[in-house]
């Protein structure tokens, strides 16, 4: 499926099952919904969670920066003899770096900053070098492999449980809701997902192929059903909320008003 159509299933159905079960639908668990609906597509470079998060534009002054950075370090080092010759290697490095293609490149630089994060993680908290360290596994896992797996949903739910508890906000249950229900309308084409990995065994219902025809039949269902869904969870309760005011407001009007005026 396409990442939009997984963004609005993800998020509309997640949010939806969480009002019509009772919880309170609030701004973070929102957020969470919306990243965890794209969250499984991180090892794809180019899907839409990376394009959003990691435009072209943003790429390509990253380019422009490293390299104005390499040609600067290159020629500090010829003025100022610094660390000569392997200043020129990693000034050269930098300059190489910006030549690769963009997707390949959007995976070099999660690598960086799940190294950045790792890092931090020494000092700012365990939950961030985790963070860190999965960014890094995942810009060089293959597509639909840890990601699009059970593995994957007990993975990022553990991770939102935790960084709840600390938080005091309950967000563990709308990101893993959004990420299995990614998860469930990817086994509706005909790659299916490898629940189990490496078991070679997969979970499909080949009824679509992203692009095609089928695709979009399959996924225009989809969204119709989770507007509907949201309708039922969202407007139908305000409408039903709207109707008891107004008749209870009638109600002490008369009252106030006294029988005569009705």
């Amino acid at each position: 499926m396409t990442g939009r159509t997984h963004f609005i299933v993800g998020t509309g159905v997640t949010l939806s099952v969480l009002s019509m079960a009772g919880q309170q639908v609030t701004l973070p668990a929102v957020a969470v919904a919306a990243v965890s609906s794209l969250l499984p597509d991180i090892d794809e470079p180019n899907s839409l969670l990376l394009q959003k998060t990691m435009p072209k534009t943003v790429l390509n002054k990253i380019k422009l920066g490293l390299v104005a950075a390499g040609i600067g370090l290159m020629l500090f080092s010829y003025v100022q003899s610094f660390y000569v010759p392997y200043s020129y290697l990693v000034g050269a490095l930098m300059i190489a770096a910006c030549l690769i293609h963009q997707r390949l490149f959007r995976q070099l630089l999660m690598v960086v900053i799940g190294g950045v994060m790792l890092f931090a993680g020494g000092t700012a908290g365990p939950w961030l070098a985790t963070i860190g360290a999965l960014l890094m596994v995942c810009a060089v896992l293959p597509h639909r492999g840890l990601t699009h797996s059970v593995y994957g949903v007990f993975i990022w739910g553990t991770v939102l449980y935790f960084a709840s508890l600390r938080l005091g906000v309950p967000l563990w249950t709308a990101g893993a809701a959004a990420y299995t229900i990614h998860l469930l309308c990817d086994m509706l084409t005909k790659h299916g997902i490898q629940p189990l990995p490496p078991l070679k065994w997969k979970w499909r219902i080949p009824l679509m192929s992203t692009g095609k025809f089928s695709g979009f039949i399959v996924e225009s269902l989809c969204i119709t059903l989770t507007f509907i869904l949201l309708w039922n969870a969202f407007i139908v309760p305000m409408g039903d909320s709207a109707v008891s005011i107004f008749i209870h407001l009638k109600d002490k009007a008369g009252a106030m008003l006294g029988p005569s005026s009705f």
